[in-house]
């Protein structure tokens, strides 16, 4: 999606107001890019950037939702099935925070202590890279948006819908109070290209009145608009985007392999 509302910013636009996408490294806080003026809006996860809620410092709008998806070697048994639901989670090792998952927290803790077992410390990992890593080695799975699984897909992976967990949001968020050195006319002409760029992600048309407004209030001469991309929104940080669309399977589990316990 991101890519597509950059696109329609182009067509309208073009060189006369320039809005360019500002990557993100997968480690990188984008409040702090915020912060820093090194982009002026950006594209994140509330629940990963928890800061970003506090309407005193930050303006806020809601884009989509997100379905999420569970990470898996190529050969495990569950790809088997089209869709996972979380009680077929509750063998398996999650390579994330047992709190980003309370439903299946919950079942993996009645699993463990019905089996007698202790669940292992998870290993050193620095981001999401390293845990899809981790799922093709065939240490564990991991659950996460599907806009995540589609920026890391292998041949060696497939993902699958958990359909009993929750979506996740990506927010549009930007500053509330500008600069203080900000001169009046440069804040009304940067929050009229912001806003603007709410509005083509809302399908407004150029015709609005908000549209007239951000034309009628260029960004300040030498400077380009920016908008921090969400770290694994597609078309953001990466250009490729691999299907989908899960592969279809058989309800009926045949043998196959399964993550470490």
């Amino acid at each position: 999606m991101p890519s597509k509302w950059f696109g329609r910013w182009r067509e309208r636009f073009g060189a006369r107001i320039p809005l360019d996408p500002v990557p993100l490294e997968e480690d990188e806080d984008p409040l702090a890019v915020l912060q820093r003026r090194e982009a002026h809006a950006a594209l994140l996860r509330p629940e990963a950037a928890p800061g970003s809620r506090d309407r005193d410092r930050w303006n806020a709008v809601a884009l989509y939702r997100e379905r999420p998806v569970v990470v898996l070697p190529a050969d495990h048994v569950l790809t088997l099935l089209e869709e996972v639901p979380v009680a077929e989670l509750a063998g398996e090792r999650l390579l994330q925070d047992p709190a980003e998952l309370p439903a299946w927290a919950r079942l993996r803790a009645e699993h463990l202590l019905a089996a007698g077992e202790t669940e292992r410390e998870l290993p050193a990992m620095r981001h999401t890279g390293d845990a899809v890593e981790l799922v093709a080695a065939g240490l564990g799975l991991l659950v996460v948006p599907m806009s995540v699984a589609r920026l890391h897909h292998r041949k060696d992976l497939v993902h699958r819908p958990v359909p009993d967990l929750p979506e996740t949001e990506v927010h549009l968020v930007w500053p509330r109070l500008l600069e203080p050195q900000a001169s009046g006319e440069q804040a009304t002409a940067e929050e009229a290209v912001i806003q603007e760029f709410v509005g083509i992600t809302r399908g407004r048309r150029a015709g609005s009145s908000r549209g007239e407004a951000a034309q009628e209030r260029p960004a300040p001469a030498g400077k380009r608009g920016r908008v921090s991309g969400d770290r694994t929104a597609a078309g953001s940080r990466r250009t490729r985007s691999p299907s989908s669309a899960p592969r279809r399977g058989r309800k009926t589990p045949r043998r196959g392999r399964r993550s470490p316990r």
